[in-house]
């Protein structure tokens, strides 16, 4: 399970290890609308973002096949609207434990950096939905892993000292 709490209004958002959105008023304790982020079957909602939270904001996801969604809306139980969704990772790699996709939102320039389960960091420009650096390789190799009874930690290193 994934939670976002909003920045400054009294919303939570919840994913489950599947495809279900949640979206509490935490400040009256009620569930305002919860709907399918329509991930495939075997894949989950592994990121969950507000893009543009200091004015109207916009829900991002992204999930365990590369795709990212947009959705305006989604606070009450209305009708969700998705604004945008496109494949910002196309060449997953196989792993027996999937990270899914990982993005960061950057607000001030409008960009999305998405990594995951791949070799590369890409750039994209969400207004336009276009990448605009096709690739930052990653230079790490070597990978430490430690899983407990209920946490796991990941560190990922160079591949050879500098």
């Amino acid at each position: 399970m994934r939670l976002l709490f909003h920045q400054f209004e009294s919303r939570l958002i919840a994913v489950d290890e599947k495809d279900s959105v949640s979206v509490w008023d935490w400040a009256k304790g009620i569930k305002t609308n919860h709907f399918s982020n329509g991930n495939p079957t075997g894949t989950k909602t592994t990121e969950i973002k507000f893009l543009n939270e200091d004015d109207v904001a916009l829900l991002m996801t992204g999930s365990g096949e590369g795709v990212v969604r947009i959705y305006r809306n989604y606070e009450n139980g209305g009708e969700v609207e998705l604004v945008s969704s496109w494949r910002a990772l196309t060449d997953l790699l196989p792993s027996r434990r999937s990270s899914g996709l990982a993005a960061e939102w950057q607000q001030g320039r409008g960009t999305m950096l998405v990594g995951g389960d791949v070799r590369v960091i890409r750039v994209w420009d969400a207004p336009r939905e276009m990448c605009m650096s096709v690739s930052i390789p990653l230079l790490f190799h070597q990978e430490c892993a430690d899983h407990g009874h209920r946490t796991s930690l990941r560190a990922l290193g160079p591949a050879s000292p500098a």
